[in-house]
């Protein structure tokens, strides 16, 4: 056999070793990029579960306490209408029970029940209209009347109490 023929066939082969390191190199980059990759991605899904898992349990411990704070508001508005029968049964004995509260006192108390609606239906309290004194009824406020009034009232404000004791108790437990 000539020497040129070996030196093509030596070539060739090579070549062909040359082309197979290379294609061996070229494919094992881009497996190691596509791994890096892959576990990259099992990485962030495995995040992503414990941050799902995370929010649910929140979601879960809300969701409880609410349901905790709606169940003693609903015993808040039963002992509420029991109370308000009561007194109701008691005023209707009562003799003192038309006379009108002083005006003074009677216009205070619209006026400070006002600015609170006012204050609770804005956020803006540029927007809430304190125009006066003025009453807006020609009606008179009745001793009768306040005593009924109160315990609605104290109803809400411990229903509120209860709120705001659930809003505390998911703050603690952040």
């Amino acid at each position: 056999m000539k020497l040129t023929y070996k030196i093509v066939i030596a070539a060739f082969f090579f070549s062909v070793f040359g082309a197979l390191v290379w294609s061996a190199n070229h494919y094992h980059s881009k497996y190691q990029a596509e791994k890096l990759r892959a576990d990259k991605a099992e990485g962030e899904a495995e995040y992503q579960g414990k941050v799902i898992a995370n929010q649910a349990l929140n979601f879960n411990r809300f969701n409880q306490i609410a349901e905790n704070a709606s169940r003693l508001n609903s015993l808040v508005d039963i002992g509420h209408e029991k109370t308000v029968i009561k007194y109701r049964e008691v005023l209707l004995r009562e003799k003192n029970c038309d006379f009108p509260v002083p005006v003074d006192i009677a216009v205070g108390l619209l006026n400070y029940a006002n600015r609170l609606r006012a204050s609770a239906l804005h956020s803006d309290s540029g927007d809430i209209d304190s125009a006066g004194d003025r009453a807006t009824t020609t009606r008179t406020l009745t001793y009768c009347q306040a005593v009924l009034w109160i315990n609605p009232l104290l109803a809400a404000i411990e229903k509120a109490n209860n709120q705001l004791a659930g809003v505390r108790q998911i703050e603690q437990s952040r």
